[in-house]
């Protein structure tokens, strides 16, 4: 900044002082009459922050746009030759996680807004009415609340109930399905035991050969080896049947089934060879033979029908085990949606015991009126919900790539859903006019700077006098490291075209980065540091008081006041002694 522009700000600043700052140097004599004051009223006004900057102009050439943030392609809402106007949106990014926070707080915002009216306003006879009025209603929905939750409640535990009964009921079931399986195991293991020492044992020798000739040998043969196989099956399906018993579970009787069905294969196997080998006897008379064919048929006949009556145990302990489980679940699910309604009901009280709390602390409230502090409270709550909403805003426009000048569309360099970068070139714009400002901001302070910050420019070719306007156009993303500090290449444009501009010229710019409109404000000098905290002077009736303060926005000249003072306080802003 040169000395004719510091020197300019100077003038300017002290002509706006004496606007601004009530009862300059006023003389206020302590009782020694040796201290003046300098004093300021706070006043109702603008905190604007700005930040000062140099550039220089250069003709206006092609804007490379690049996004601010990463993100997917929603929309592109104009195509290459198209013309814009400055503001125009070209590219949305996808900004769905953004939208529903920034609906959230404008919703915030709106809400303490309307909190600080009513307490500034104080209460009517039709709010404390009303205020009543919701104190009953969340008392009668606590009510409610608490009688839905002693049903849920009884409902649990009937659930919970009914979960036993089914548990109690489905063991009883199988167990009638595992003793009607022992006892069939136990008739099957008879059955075997006769057909092979008493209905086929005629057929056979002591050695275990037949008692008459063959004209089959195979048959023969068939029939001796079988038999050996099936007294070897006969003392296994005793065993295990002797064992099955002793332990009796579910699990034993399933795993049992198996064996001891394989064990009466075997035997009925042998019954088959020894029917076979019967229609090729020789040297038998025919009263024997058909005293032989009816043992082994009726051996045959038995045994087939242990055979499936263990197979329809089986089935029907199978079938058994299938609806316990289906009733058991049944019952669990009852038990879980049981549960979740007593948690749902008691997280209902919980809300309705808060709500009515809130209800009777806003009544207690506007019976009470608000006190000073709580207002100075809620303007607190309502600039941070506002500076909440700013960031969510400018997080927003980042995801909206709009024309930061009037121009063309020379190329769109990207495609509905494709996820660019901060680095990459989206869109070139040829802009209409003919010169741009060209400034290097620091790191410090980039980051309060936004594409459309409004810019004051004074050139250093012409008076302070001649002021343009322009707003800021474009921000690049890499840094520029100049005597190892870093800069960020800002170009600002011009709002209207001046013939009397030249390339070259030397650019004093005033950035607005944040405009507070219509604040409690005091000079910033007035501010003092105390403890951790901030303090101010208050003269009143020539005694001197200090006040601590809450302080929001903060520039070299204002400081915007959130709570500790009124309108029309006097401040100390500066003394000397006499």
């Amino acid at each position: 900044m040169n000395m004719k522009r510091n020197y300019s700000k100077l003038v300017i600043g002290i002509s706006v002082g004496l606007v601004v700052i009530v009862g300059i140097v006023l003389a206020v004599r302590s009782r020694q009459g040796k201290t003046e004051y300098e004093t300021a009223v706070a006043e109702i006004g603008n905190v604007i922050e700005l930040i000062d900057a140099t550039g220089s102009i250069a003709p206006m050439a092609k804007i490379k746009l690049q996004p601010q943030v990463s993100g997917k392609i929603k929309e592109i809402e104009v195509s290459e030759g198209d013309e814009v106007v400055q503001g125009d949106l070209l590219i949305q990014l996808d900004a769905k996680d953004i939208e529903a926070q920034l609906w959230a707080q404008q919703a915030s915002v709106q809400s303490a807004r309307a909190r600080l009216s009513e307490l500034v306003a104080g209460p009517t006879a039709e709010d404390l009415a009303l205020s009543q009025s919701a104190v009953e209603t969340a008392l009668a929905r606590l009510e409610a609340a608490k009688s839905a939750r002693t049903d849920a409640a009884t409902a649990l535990a009937n659930a919970q109930k009914n979960y036993d009964n089914t548990l109690a009921k489905a063991g009883t079931l199988i167990e009638g399905n595992v003793a009607a399986f022992l006892s069939d195991f136990d008739d099957a293991a008879i059955v075997a035991d006769d057909a092979l020492t008493r209905l086929s044992s005629p057929l056979f020798t002591t050695d275990g050969f037949l008692v008459f000739t063959s004209s089959n040998s195979q048959a023969e043969t068939d029939a001796v080896q079988t038999r050996s196989v099936a007294k070897s099956s006969l003392i296994g399906l005793t065993s295990e049947v002797a064992s099955v018993k002793t332990v009796g579970t579910v699990e034993a009787v399933e795993t049992s089934y198996g064996l001891v069905r394989g064990y009466l294969l075997d035997v009925k196997t042998h019954l088959e060879a020894c029917a076979n080998v019967l229609d090729y006897a020789i040297g038998i008379d025919s009263t024997t033979l058909a005293s032989y064919e009816l043992n082994i048929n009726t051996a045959l006949s038995t045994l087939s029908a242990s055979i499936q009556k263990l197979q329809a145990d089986k089935s029907a302990l199978d079938l058994q085990q299938r609806l316990n489980a289906t009733d058991i679940t049944s019952a669990e699910i009852s038990v879980s949606n049981a549960q979740a309604s007593l948690s749902a009901a008691e997280n209902t009280v919980t809300t309705s015991e808060k709500a009515l709390a809130e209800a009777e602390a806003a009544l207690a409230l506007k019976q009470s009126g608000a006190r000073p502090e709580a207002i100075a409270a809620q303007r607190a709550v309502v600039s941070a919900e506002e500076a909440r909403l700013a960031g969510l805003q400018s997080e927003y426009d980042k995801r909206r790539i709009t024309a930061p000048v009037d121009g063309t569309v020379t190329l769109i360099a990207a495609e509905k859903g494709e996820t660019v970068q901060p680095s990459q070139v989206i869109v070139i714009l040829n802009a209409k006019g003919n010169f741009e400002i060209i400034a290097n901001i620091s790191e410090i302070d980039i980051a309060r700077i936004s594409i459309g910050n409004p810019v004051e420019i004074t050139l250093d070719a012409f008076t302070d006098d001649d002021v343009w306007m322009g707003s800021v156009m474009a921000i690049q993303p890499a840094e520029t490291v100049v005597d190892n500090v870093i800069f960020y290449e800002t170009k600002i444009r011009f709002e209207e075209e001046d013939p009397r501009l030249r390339s070259g010229m030397t650019a004093d710019l005033d950035i607005e980065t944040e405009r507070k409109r219509g604040v409690l404000r005091i000079p910033s000098r007035a501010l003092r540091a105390k403890n951790g905290g901030l303090m101010v002077r208050v003269l009143d009736d020539e005694v001197v008081k200090e006040v601590e303060v809450t302080i929001g926005l903060e520039t070299d000249d204002f400081a915007e006041v959130l709570g500790g003072l009124k309108e029309g306080d006097t401040v100390i802003v500066s003394e000397r002694e006499k």
